[in-house]
């Protein structure tokens, strides 16, 4: 990441830890349901990569310079150590995860297990942010994590629920950001996909009347 770039995330990251918060943030695991799939990056073996990448049929991985999928290892200071044969995803020092379903589709509710590198003196955090169709932040939250410093692959549960299914993609940005076991809502169709189904549908029964007459 060049000095330019480092400087507008760091400012971007600023500029959400003072924004305000809609109130569907979620730890709960359970409140990500019914779940669409799963994804525990072990099929990854510290691939450096920006993307984009086909993590299965729905979804697509993009992200910053110095970002890992499967990475084995991870250093997060006062917040422990992940690794030892678990593997994850991870940001470089700085940067973002991201997580965008595929043709359109979106959910309702995604997230993962997260955590980030600690350090004392400064306000070190997680921000989630989920997008709409147009690639609009719909809903953004910042997280601190606090794990023991001989913790190894602790983290927090850190999710978003929407009233609908109008998430499109999910990111993780931060200092040092690792992620595991990326857990997402059964997807929905776009809108112009579902118009087209039921398009078929309806000419399929027009058929069928038909061949009946």
């Amino acid at each position: 990441m060049d000095k330019f770039s480092h400087i507008t995330l760091t400012a971007s990251l600023l500029a959400v830890l003072v924004a305000p918060a809609q109130a569907a943030l979620t730890n709960n695991p359970g409140a990500i349901a019914p779940v669409g799939g799963l994804i525990d990056f072990e099929t990854f073996d510290g691939f450096v990569t920006t993307g984009p990448v086909m993590l299965n049929t729905n979804v697509v991985f993009t992200g910053d310079t110095g970002s890992t999928l499967g990475a084995f290892i991870a250093d997060l200071n006062g917040n422990g150590l992940w690794g030892a044969g678990n593997y994850f995803a991870a940001t470089g020092l700085l940067g973002e995860l991201r997580f965008t379903f595929e043709s359109g589709q979106t959910v309702q509710a995604a997230g993962a297990l997260v955590n980030h590198f600690e350090s004392a003196p400064l306000p070190f955090a997680v921000v989630v942010s989920a997008y709409g169709q147009n690639n609009q932040i719909i809903e953004t939250h910042t997280v601190t994590i606090n794990t023991a410093p001989d913790s190894l692959n602790e983290g927090l549960f850190v999710g978003i629920v929407r009233p609908s299914a109008d998430i499109r993609s999910i990111s993780f940005k931060g200092y040092g950001v690792v992620l595991d076991n990326f857990t997402y809502a059964t997807p929905v169709p776009e809108p112009t996909s579902l118009a087209l189904f039921a398009a078929g549908l309806a000419a399929v029964g027009f058929v069928a009347r038909r061949r009946r007459a």
